[in-house]
Order: C-alpha cells, then sequence, then structure tokens
C-alpha cells in the first residue's frame, strides 16, 4: 500500500512539473513576439512630388442647345388700316344691377341719297362720327347686352355705347356696317317685318350675316303704325312680328323700338306681355334704370348735325 502511494505522488508530481514547463515555454514566446510587434518598422516611406503638367488647368464646356428646325413660326395677319389714333383696350368695369349710364344713338339711313334731310346721313359724315367714337375710347355694346347689366348686374366698358338703326334699310347694311367693322363697331337694327326683302330694304341674307357678325336684331312693328292710336294691332305688331323674324332668321328677337316713339301705358305691357325683354323709344337721357327697361331712351342723330353737335351728345370727352 505504501509502495502503491508513493508512485502515485511521484507521478502527480512529474505531471505538475511537466505543465508548468509547458506553461512557461508558452509565456516566453508569447513576450517574444510582444517585443518584436513593438519594434519600429524599417521600411522607409518615399514621399513624390507631383509634376505639373499643362493638362491641369480646366477649360470651361460650352453646351450648345441645337436649334429645333422643325419649329413653325405663325404666319401674322396684319389688322386692317384704321383712320385715327388707336386707343388702347380697356379693362371692363363691374357695375350692379339697378341703374347704369350708357348712351343709345339712334340712326334711320346712312347714305347720300338726301343729303340735308334729317334722317339722312351720309357715308363721309358717319365716317367722321366713328372715328371720334373709336378715338375717345368708346366700345359698342348691344341693347340686350344693356338689358343684362341693368336686370343681373355685370361688366362693361369703361365707355360704353349703343348704336342702334330703325327701319331696315340697305344703306345700313352697304354702308354703315363696313365702316363700323373698320373700328370693331357692332349695331343694333330694328326691322319693319312686311318690308323684309322689299326694294331698298334688306333681306334675310344680310340680317343673317349682320347677327352672325355681332349685330343683334330687333322688331320695328309689322307695319310701322303709332301704337298708341291702334290699340287693337298691338298684338299683331308687337307679338307677330317678332315671331315673324323669327322664323325667318333663326335667332331670338328680343327687344323692340317703338315706331315714332311712341308710347302708352296699354303699349308698354303688352311689349312686355309678348315676350320682349326691352324696348327702346326718344329722349336725351343716357341714364337707365329698372323703370325704363321698356322705354330706353335714343338720342336721334340727325343728318344736319355737324361734328360738334355729335360731339355734345358724347357723355365722355376723354
Amino acid at each position: 500500500m505504501k509502495i502503491q502511494c508513493c508512485n502515485s505522488m511521484i507521478n502527480l508530481a512529474l505531471f505538475t512539473v511537466f505543465v508548468s514547463l509547458v506553461f512557461s515555454s508558452c509565456q516566453m514566446s508569447e513576450n517574444q513576439a510582444r517585443k518584436s510587434s513593438n519594434k519600429p518598422s524599417q521600411t522607409s516611406t518615399t514621399i513624390v512630388s507631383p509634376t505639373p503638367s499643362s493638362s491641369s488647368t480646366l477649360k470651361p464646356i460650352f453646351t450648345t442647345t441645337p436649334a429645333n428646325t422643325h419649329t413653325q413660326v405663325p404666319s401674322i395677319t396684319p389688322s386692317p388700316t384704321i383712320t385715327g389714333t388707336p386707343t388702347p383696350t380697356a379693362t371692363w368695369v363691374y357695375h350692379p344691377a339697378g341703374e347704369i349710364e350708357v348712351p343709345i344713338l339712334l340712326y334711320h339711313h346712312v347714305s347720300d341719297e338726301e343729303d340735308g334731310n334729317r334722317y339722312y346721313v351720309t357715308p363721309r359724315a358717319f365716317q367722321k362720327q366713328m372715328e371720334m367714337l373709336y378715338e375717345r375710347g368708346y366700345k359698342t355694346i348691344t341693347v340686350s347686352q344693356l338689358l343684362d347689366v341693368l336686370i343681373y348686374g355685370g361688366e362693361l366698358p369703361p365707355k360704353p355705347i349703343v348704336i342702334t338703326f330703325d327701319d331696315g334699310h340697305m344703306s345700313v347694311y352697304e354702308d354703315a356696317y363696313p365702316i363700323m367693322e373698320k373700328y370693331g363697331f357692332v349695331g343694333v337694327f330694328y326691322i319693319v317685318a312686311n318690308r323684309l326683302e322689299s326694294d331698298g330694304f334688306v333681306g334675310v341674307k344680310e340680317l343673317k350675316y349682320l347677327s352672325n357678325h355681332g349685330w343683334e336684331i330687333g322688331s320695328h312693328s309689322f307695319s310701322h303704325p303709332d301704337l298708341t292710336s291702334s290699340h287693337k294691332q298691338a298684338k299683331h305688331e308687337l307679338l307677330d312680328s317678332r315671331l315673324f323674324l323669327e322664323e325667318k332668321l333663326g335667332i331670338k328677337i328680343q327687344t323692340f323700338a317703338y315706331p315714332y316713339g311712341t308710347i302708352d301705358p296699354f303699349i308698354a305691357t303688352k311689349t312686355q306681355n309678348y315676350g320682349y325683354r326691352g324696348a327702346v323709344g326718344l329722349g336725351t337721357s343716357i341714364k337707365h334704370t329698372y323703370g325704363t327697361m321698356y322705354y330706353l331712351s335714343r338720342i336721334e342723330i340727325h343728318g344736319t348735325d355737324n361734328l360738334k353737335m355729335f360731339s355734345s351728345y358724347l357723355p365722355w370727352e376723354n
């Protein structure tokens, strides 16, 4: 037993010594490795200075957008030559409903046929009158446009004016229209229904042309009587004339011009009852209200009026 115990102790001691030797050897190797890693490197670093090159200067690059050879240049149609100094187009102005100021002019003939007759204004005089309106900045509207603003409120040019013609004479189409067209003006043409297509008067073709170019067409009765002396004929003169013109022209007839400018309460009521929105008569006022819708005042231009007299009818000079 003692011998076995001694052998065991010897073996344990030898094992302990062996482990110690191995551990010491590993530690020495590790220390040597650490010492080696702490020594500075002997490798030298060579710093090379760059040699300037002529290509090092940067030159700007210009980008050129190629022209579009397929772009079409729109052709410009020259405007018609207008005598006088053109007036710049002004911004339209809003007017509340109920009352507006607009001069309404009345012509009958524009012709040289009867120079000196109060109902005949020569084309030369008419040309000067339209030129004056244009140079002073007037812009034409129709009676229906006037009524729209009067009833509902709306925008009008700063200097609005209405130019009307009674009876349906061909001279209005042949002489007045070309002059007005040159200045960009439109008119209102009141037609006596039973004179349509008669000698010296316009027909359906002329009226449709004017309507398509911004003119308003209205009724001036069927046979041009004094309506205040023929109440029994009111329906025929007012209603039948409107229906006749609407059928012939294919447009809505909205306003009426009283023959001779005569009216009474009965005719005024019937004018409204027979489908007209408003009507025009005679007078000198330029103020229009709800109460005058069925008798809008018109200033009659006579063949004997000179340019100074014509100017006196206009409320705005400049």
